[in-house]
């Protein structure tokens, strides 16, 4: 039985599991005590720390928003540089730009480089 799921990173994402609308005894916690958590519509125990479900829900983990869009933009940017070497083998002057850009890229780390120092 999962006892709990807690989020590790900041692109993790956790939804479903137990709600915190409870309906109990005027707030009498005794081990053994059942009652309906009401957010999740399921019928809890009170195992004496704390309320766990008699049978489990469904749990969903995934990736938060900004997680997904950050992969959808690694991925549109992997298939442009694929098609651009792609390009590179048939169109010398994509591969001259293609050098170019690689060695810009190399100036400018270096430059920042020096620029930190």
């Amino acid at each position: 039985m999962i006892g709990q799921i807690q989020q590790t990173g900041k692109y993790t994402l956790i939804t479903g599991g137990p709600g915190t609308n409870y309906v109990n005894n005027a707030g009498y916690m005794g081990v053994g005590q059942l009652q309906f958590n009401t957010s999740a519509q399921r019928l809890e125990v009170y195992n004496g720390t704390s309320w766990q479900p008699l049978n489990l829900g469904q749990y969903y983990v995934g990736l938060n928003p900004d997680a997904e869009l950050l992969l959808d933009w690694v991925s549109k940017r992997r298939d442009e540089e694929a098609e651009a070497r792609r390009m590179a083998e048939e169109y010398p002057a994509v591969a001259d730009a293609l050098g170019a850009v690689r060695e810009a890229e190399q100036q400018l780390k270096t430059i920042v480089a020096l620029c930190r120092t």
